[in-house]
């Protein structure tokens, strides 16, 4: 599968090549990288089916090729540019579309359409998991569709909107929408200060449907995100750091949504939606020794609340120690060590933790 698709986008690409006219510069870079995660799991009996529980004390290897995983190529051509890249999927033999998008420098700006990383978009470079980098614990990682411009180090962004069929219910249940109504893109807005050695930046995004029941009623469900986040670099030393706060985080729909219960609740006795109200943050911090051998540490935290009485509050916890190791120009290996704590859910009941040790092994061409 994976080399009749390579023949394919390899014919379509060539195809691109020989219809640029006459006189035009078309410079294409392409790029690949293979990785592998293998790591042993161990997870406690009280670990919930939603975070990959099965009611046992369970230990695995995860010995596979890593979702992250990519080819790809960047093309310019004079104001014109683009990026297409392809993934693998874990669950299948299928690849992914991870990017495409297309660029135009208008001069002041820069205006993208399609498939890239919004402007909430942080992470750690924690490697379990494929690359997880703490992204369920606090960190953003927000692959969407969108188009986006981008004046200096403003950008704002109209994304593909996020919505939930199935609402949670205030005791436990689910309740079904009949319809869902979008009448917006979900908004998305940052701003970067880059200096020498730092850059700080202040984000926002706004998302909001309405849920209708089999009588036509509109339950509006509205969800926003906000905060801060920023970059020290130092030469042999890199801190990153950001916190957030937000509402009905989950139905704002996050490429990764947060490991913990952060969806509103549908209230039947009261007919009404209870908000979900959090907030988290992830840092890390990094120091390089010498071209070969690194050190960074990182932890995730995050917190969310039902607004329903006697509700208590959904919380987390990720850290994690790795030791990168450059074998040779684009090898690397990145032994890791981590524990998520997933701490009591909203109504005080254990929900146990994960423990995990392996590396990532990387080949970049």
């Amino acid at each position: 599968m994976m080399k009749k698709l390579f023949v394919i986008l390899s014919a379509i690409m060539l195809a691109i090549v020989f219809a640029v006219p006459a006189g035009a510069i078309t410079d294409w870079d392409f790029y690949g990288s293979v990785r592998m995660q293998t790591f042993s799991v161990y997870q406690d009996e009280n670990v919930p089916e939603e975070y990959d529980g099965n009611g046992f004390d369970d230990r695995d290897t995860r010995w596979a090729l890593n979702t992250v995983s990519r080819i790809g190529a960047t093309v310019h051509s004079g104001d014109i540019g683009g990026r297409f890249e392809y993934g693998h999927n874990d669950n299948t033999s299928d690849v992914t579309l991870r990017r495409l998008y297309g660029t135009w420098n208008f001069g002041p700006g820069e205006l993208l359409i399609g498939k890239e990383f919004t402007p909430l978009h942080f992470v750690t470079n924690q490697v379990y998991d494929n690359d997880y980098g703490l992204r369920g614990f606090g960190g953003f990682f927000t692959f969407r569709p969108m188009i986006q411009v981008k004046i200096d180090g403003f950008k704002l962004a109209l994304v593909t909107p996020g919505s939930a069929r199935t609402i949670q219910t205030t005791t436990g249940g689910t309740e079904r929408a009949a319809d869902l109504d979008t009448t917006l893109p979900k908004i998305e807005a940052s701003y970067t200060l880059a200096l020498d050695n730092v850059s700080l930046r202040v984000f926002g995004g706004y998302n909001q449907f309405d849920a209708v029941d089999d009588l036509d009623n509109d339950y509006d469900i509205t969800s926003y995100i906000y905060g801060v986040s920023g970059v020290l670099n130092t030469g042999p030393v890199t801190l990153k750091a950001m916190i957030w706060g937000g509402q009905n985080v989950d139905s704002y729909e996050l490429t990764t949504n947060p490991e913990a219960d952060a969806a509103p609740k549908f209230d039947i006795d009261e007919d009404k939606i209870k908000d979900n109200d959090g907030y988290g943050g992830i840092a890390s911090i990094g120091a390089k020794f010498n071209d070969v051998v690194g050190v960074e540490a990182g932890v995730g935290y995050i917190s969310f609340e039902d607004d329903v009485d006697n509700a208590e509050a959904d919380e987390v916890l990720a850290i994690y120690l790795q030791a990168p190791i450059t074998l040779a120009q684009g090898v690397t290996v990145v032994p890791e060590i981590g524990r998520y704590d997933y701490k009591d859910d909203r109504t005080g009941a254990d929900q146990g933790d994960e423990t995990y040790f392996g590396a990532k092994w990387q080949i970049a061409f």
